[in-house]
C-alpha cells in the first residue's frame, strides 16, 4: 500500500516539513499520556493515528484537511480557529479530525525542537580515553 499524499503549502514553516513517523509517534505517546483518563479523547487519538496513515491529508500548521475514507470526494477541515465540519463535532462529540490536528501540531513542535548534536569521532575518542583513564 502506498503512503498517503502529504501536501504542504510552499510557504509552510520548515518545522512542518520535518514531520515524520518518529515525531508523530512521539506526539501520539504524549497525547496518550495527557488524555489517559479521557476514553473519548483516547479513542479519537487512536483513530486519528490510523487515519493519518491511511488517508490523504493537507496540513498548514493551523489547519488540517483530510479526505473521508467512507464518503468519496468528501473532505473534512479543522483548524485552530474553527471547529471541524464533521457530524461528530457538529453534535458536540470528540472528533478524530481535531485529534489528528492536535497530533500534527505536537509533532511539528517536536520536529522544531533543537536536536542534540552528535559527537564527532574525535570527541567520542576523547570521551572514551577519558573514561579509560578513570579505570
Amino acid at each position: 500500500m502506498a503512503a498517503p499524499a502529504i501536501l504542504l503549502d510552499p510557504a509552510t514553516p520548515a518545522a512542518l516539513t520535518n514531520l515524520s513517523r518518529q515525531t508523530t509517534g512521539q506526539a501520539l505517546r504524549q497525547a496518550r499520556i495527557t488524555y489517559r483518563n479521557d476514553s473519548a479523547m483516547i479513542s479519537a487519538i487512536n483513530k486519528a493515528a490510523l487515519e493519518l496513515e491511511a488517508s490523504p491529508w493537507q496540513f498548514t500548521g493551523d489547519e488540517l484537511t483530510i479526505e473521508s475514507r467512507t464518503t468519496l470526494g468528501k473532505k473534512y477541515t479543522v483548524s485552530t480557529f474553527s471547529p471541524c465540519t464533521c457530524k461528530a463535532a457538529g453534535n458536540g462529540r470528540v472528533c478524530w479530525h481535531y485529534a489528528a490536528l492536535t497530533l500534527l501540531q505536537t509533532a511539528a513542535t517536536v520536529a522544531a525542537q533543537a536536536q542534540k548534536p552528535r559527537m564527532s569521532d574525535a570527541e567520542y575518542a576523547a570521551a572514551v580515553a577519558a573514561c579509560d583513564d578513570l579505570f
